[in-house]
């Protein structure tokens, strides 16, 4: 639910709900109906849609809390303008963190070829990696947290998911630029 995503395209999609849908342990399906009845006798009856189907998707006790939660999401989503409207905002968040990154002469690296950024974390590294500890421990006591990047990569990685406002993303590049001028 970042931006619009034309479904029809898709057999099925099978997604996490958690960061910009709803808690995580939830899931979303959505499955073309002639897909549907197709399970293979070793599938688990979790994963065999059509008794999904034939059960309104009540088949076993559904996970209440989670819905809610998601619903509530989803009527804040329709209260921005839809997800058109939440892509532009999204777009907007990383322009300016990828932006901050790129004018950074070198300083700050993203080490994702352009053409297949994500809109909701960006990883990036120090020119100079023995600065990264400080920069989380910096980010830290300026309430910026969660910034160490994904063990298999390394450097830094800022989440900015739907319900990171725009705010949040213009304190972080203030501070990018505030640490690469006392430490370039």
């Amino acid at each position: 639910c970042s931006k619009p995503v034309d479904v029809s395209k898709f057999g099925v999609i099978y997604g996490g709900a958690q960061k910009n849908v709803g808690p995580s342990g939830v899931t979303i399906v959505i499955i073309r109906k002639d897909l549907i009845g197709n399970a293979q006798d070793i599938t688990p009856v979790m994963l065999d849609y059509k008794i999904h189907d034939e059960n309104s998707s009540l088949y076993n006790t559904p996970p209440c809390f989670g819905i809610y939660m998601c619903g509530l999401v989803f009527e804040d989503l329709l209260e921005q303008g839809g997800l058109k409207e939440v892509e532009k905002k999204n777009q907007r968040k990383a322009d300016l963190l990828y932006n901050a990154i790129e004018e950074s002469n070198g300083f700050f690296r993203c080490p994702v070829e352009k053409s297949v950024r994500s809109l909701m974390n960006v990883p990036f590294t120090l020119e100079k990696s023995e600065l990264e500890a400080e920069f989380i421990k910096e980010a830290a006591k300026e309430k910026m947290v969660q910034l160490k990047g994904h063990r298999s990569v390394g450097g830094m990685r800022a989440s900015i998911y739907n319900a990171m406002p725009l705010a949040g993303v213009e304190k972080l590049v203030a501070f990018m630029k505030d640490f690469q001028a006392k430490h370039a």
